[in-house]
């Protein structure tokens, strides 16, 4: 069965829809005027993405240095961090929000994400769904991220989050190719 059939089973199909909730809870604080982003590592991100912006409007492609940036003289921000941070917000901007508005809504989902990828690494090493699910869950509220998201801003890190159990998925597939590989060549 392909990955897609079976992340479109009924169940598996239950349990996202329960993450996409809990996701949704966890991310109701960024709806709050209270909460505010542009503190410590946020006002950096919001920058970064305007440059983003602005330098992509001028033709820039894949753009390094932001030209308006220090009185005209530019300045390289994406060579610092990954530029998956900077244009997966501006889908966003599609909408017409703010930058402030896109960086949030790239948060609800990079969390969602996360969630999901502990899912389905969890059913994978335990198979047992409801496990999996809990796993999930546990994995949105885990403290680092939840500090990552609304102390420190820290908007690489948080994405980091939802790959951490795709390498670990792998991981575990390279090794079990590798003892099946193994038990092969010593049974030929």
């Amino acid at each position: 069965m392909s990955k897609i059939k079976q992340i479109l089973q009924k169940e598996n199909s239950k349990n996202i829809l329960l993450l996409l909730l809990v996701s949704f809870f966890v991310c109701l604080p960024l709806l709050s005027k209270k909460i505010d982003i542009s503190y410590d590592d946020g006002v950096q991100h919001i920058a970064r993405l305007m440059g983003t912006y602005q330098s992509i409007q001028e033709g820039q492609l894949f753009p390094v240095i932001m030209s308006k940036f220090c009185n005209n003289f530019g300045y390289s921000w994406n060579l610092f961090y990954s530029p998956f941070t900077a244009y997966v917000p501006l889908f966003f901007k599609i909408l017409g929000v703010s930058f402030t508005s896109c960086i949030k809504l790239f948060m609800f989902f990079v969390v969602f994400a996360s969630g999901v990828t502990m899912y389905f690494f969890t059913k994978e090493v335990a198979k047992n769904k409801k496990i999996a699910l809990l796993a999930g869950i546990f994995y949105l509220f885990a403290p680092y991220r939840i500090t990552d998201m609304y102390i420190r801003n820290a908007l690489s890190e948080l994405t980091s989050f939802a790959f951490l159990p795709m390498v670990f998925q792998r991981t575990i597939w390279s090794f079990k190719r590798k003892a099946k590989k193994r038990i092969y060549i010593n049974n030929r």
